[in-house]
């Protein structure tokens, strides 16, 4: 039961039952490139805003409890723990989801550059891209570079922490507004 529950045996295990589904559902005419880099995109995408979603709604809220909790264990083991793995998941899942939705483009013949200038055609996964490029940047230069100031992984001051827990909030929760029109774009484009 070790490898099952392990992070790679469920990675693994997961990847394996997919392939069986896919084998045994569409059979090997559906199983080209484009529908497994389609796959790994809304996978990878699914991990990102879930991740997202779980920041948001779960652990930042719990912080806030668990440092307004004086006679409770307080925020110390999600910061030191939690925290740091979760947002490493997070940021590899912004980066595979953007790098694969920019392999979709070009793989579907829409093209990078028309997505990105609104080229006739391309106006809804154009505007998909773009709110996928920003949510990224926020991950990646916004709230990941606050977050390292919050959590103690790069040296601040207190006061410098509060600034960066205010930055990497409210770039995390434009980042929430901006996750719904960027899945209707994705979905609306699909269908």
């Amino acid at each position: 039961m070790g490898f099952i529950n392990s992070v790679n045996g469920k990675i693994i295990l997961g990847f394996i039952a997919a392939v069986l589904v896919m084998i045994s559902y569409w059979g090997t005419h559906n199983m080209n490139g484009y529908n497994t880099v389609v796959w790994l995109h809304v996978l990878a995408g699914i991990q990102w805003i879930g991740l997202l979603y779980y920041f948001n709604f779960v652990q930042v809220p719990a912080m806030n409890a668990a440092v307004a909790d004086k006679d409770g264990p307080g925020p110390a083991a999600i910061g030191k723990y939690v925290a740091p793995r979760a947002l490493l998941w997070f940021r590899m899942a912004a980066a595979t989801t953007w790098i694969l939705g920019l392999a979709l483009l070009e793989m579907s013949g829409v093209r990078i550059h028309n997505a990105f200038t609104f080229a006739p055609g391309a106006e809804v996964i154009g505007l998909g891209s773009w709110l996928g490029t920003i949510m990224a940047f926020n991950v990646w230069f916004i709230i990941w570079p606050n977050q390292k100031k919050v959590l103690g992984i790069v040296n601040a001051t207190d006061e410098e922490k509060l600034a960066a827990k205010a930055k990497a909030g409210l770039a995390s929760s434009i980042n929430v507004i901006l996750s719904v029109p960027m899945l209707l774009t994705m979905l609306a484009y699909r269908l």
